[in-house]
């Protein structure tokens, strides 16, 4: 791994490590200054801009890809053609992102109205203002990052997400204390990101850019819509796939109850974020274990070692959530939120096994398969949140999420059979590598803390709460270690200790 990529780890963990624990601590803050209202339309602004984001239509992804292609060649030539055809397709994106903005603004009423105030319809509508006016710098400046990554300087663009983040932190509690609400907090994230966005382009022209960045000549706009096509529909999947819940919510219930929802899929979101930190590293493995022409046996035995390490972490935080996210979620952020519990764990459920199977899209994406699963994930998600919105007139927001987790869980059976077809997964033998062990001793500890925790009076406190966490982690690790891993995960997990050590 170069320098430049292990600097953009370290802060992608760093970024992970602020937006986990200044959250936990943040999060009450912000719910109680603001009121449940408040919060459930600063939660479903929120995920309006995932959607918004999805105009890009993959052409962040595509100009890394071809930066790094031409520059690899040393094109110059090339790449400025194709930089100005990127530049006449964001002009189009800009457009189509000014009319979406425009239709979303003058159908806010018929889609909130008779759930909403006027006073809260009106802040909506200041927030899609100010979200669209922002993306219409955002979007296209987003090519500065693609560039950074297509030559391989990976480090600026992700330094800069912690410093936002703390940035952030100490604006959001001065404008609460201030008395601002929603759209002050939606407007300081827009801001924030375009200063992102200014700070990146400065990057780029002072480190990396040619003499001459545009060309008077374009390329062919038909492969790089073709190429950056199927990366849209992944990202639409990913879009769809829970804020979908706060949109829905916000059709079906009030500003309260999306606030609710919007907590419970949060903490489901962090969920998967553990993985992801992990999964955004496995390409360049899949990548040579394709060149090697596996058999089958050899794809189910890579698959399921990597699916081993992200399924031990991710049961464990499954398990501890299970057992203990309800007092969490109470003490966190009071017992009005009590529901946030049920959709974040519906949430971790119907996505614990397609976490772990990320590495099987890599190893698809290494063989340039990557179109049909996209479909297939597509699809799945799609009949989910169109189911979500009458479940929710039936069952409310839990309703809404089963939905959700039903779609999730149908893309999963549905990858799985493709991974079989096409990657030739075994897929019962993958399933008891990495499940097996697993399962039992996650259940018999489980069991262990429940009955502890039946035999202590005092539940409800965050004293017991961190000592019943603290004992539980302790309690699985140890469990696990002496139980689930095999011979060679022990000692590669001593090698690894012992080199951090030296």
């Amino acid at each position: 791994m170069s320098h430049e990529a292990r600097k953009g780890a370290l802060y992608n963990y760093l970024n992970l490590f602020l937006i986990t624990v200044a959250g936990m601590f943040l999060t009450p803050f912000i719910v109680h200054r603001m009121g449940s209202a408040q919060y459930g339309l600063y939660t479903l602004a929120g995920a309006i801009v995932p959607y918004l984001m999805l105009l890009d239509m993959g052409m962040g992804k595509t100009i890394t890809r071809y930066v790094a292609h031409y520059r690899a060649h040393r094109d110059a030539e090339g790449e400025s053609q194709f930089l100005t055809t990127a530049t006449h397709i964001y002009g189009i994106i800009t457009v189509v992102l000014l009319v979406c903005g425009a239709c979303l603004y003058y159908c806010s009423d018929k889609i909130w109205s008779e759930r909403f105030t006027p006073d809260e319809l009106e802040s909506v509508r200041k927030m899609i203002v100010v979200i669209v006016a922002a993306h219409v710098v955002i979007i296209p400046g987003n090519a500065f990052t693609a560039i950074c990554n297509g030559c391989g300087k990976f480090a600026f663009p992700r330094i800069l997400q912690p410093i936002k983040y703390l940035i952030r932190i100490v604006c959001v509690v001065a404008l609460l204390q201030w008395g601002y609400k929603a759209v002050a907090l939606i407007a300081l994230e827009m801001v924030l990101n375009m200063g992102m966005v200014a700070a990146t382009m400065v990057y780029v022209k002072r480190n990396i850019g040619r003499k001459h960045i545009l060309s008077s000549h374009h390329m062919a706009y038909k492969p790089i819509v073709q190429y950056s096509g199927w990366i849209a529909l992944y990202a639409s999947t990913c879009a769809l796939q829970w804020n979908a819940g706060q949109i829905v919510a916000g059709m079906q219930f009030d500003a309260s109850t999306v606030g609710v929802a919007g907590i419970g899929i949060m903490i489901g979101n962090m969920y998967g974020y553990f993985a992801e930190t992990i999964n955004r590293m496995t390409l360049p493995h899949a990548s040579r274990l394709i060149k090697k022409n596996p058999s089958d046996d050899e794809i189910t035995q890579s698959m399921s070692e990597m699916g081993r390490i992200i399924a031990i972490v991710q049961m464990g935080v499954l398990s501890a959530f299970a057992l203990f996210g309800d007092t969490f979620v109470r003490l966190w952020v009071g017992k009005e939120y009590s529901n946030a519990y049920i959709i974040a764990l519906i949430v971790m459920i119907a996505w614990m096994v397609q976490l772990c199977q990320d590495y099987g899209n890599a190893l698809l994406e290494a063989k340039g398969k990557v179109r049909t699963i996209a479909i297939i994930n597509f699809i799945a998600i799609f009949v989910g949140v169109v189911l979500s919105y009458y479940t929710a007139q039936q069952w409310g927001v839990i309703g809404l999420t089963g939905s959700l987790a039903c779609g999730t869980i149908a893309a999963t059976i549905a990858g799985n059979i493709y991974y079989h077809h096409r990657l030739g997964l075994k897929t019962g033998r993958y399933f008891a590598q990495v499940y097996g062990k697993l399962l039992a001793t996650t259940m018999a500890c489980a069991m262990a803390l429940l009955i502890l925790k039946h035999c202590i009076a005092d539940s409800d406190s965050w004293l017991w709460l961190i000592i019943g966490i603290v004992t539980y982690i302790a309690l699985y690790a140890t469990t696990t270690y002496c139980c689930v891993l095999t011979q060679r995960e022990r000692q590669l997990l001593k090698d690894n200790v012992q080199r951090k050590q030296a």
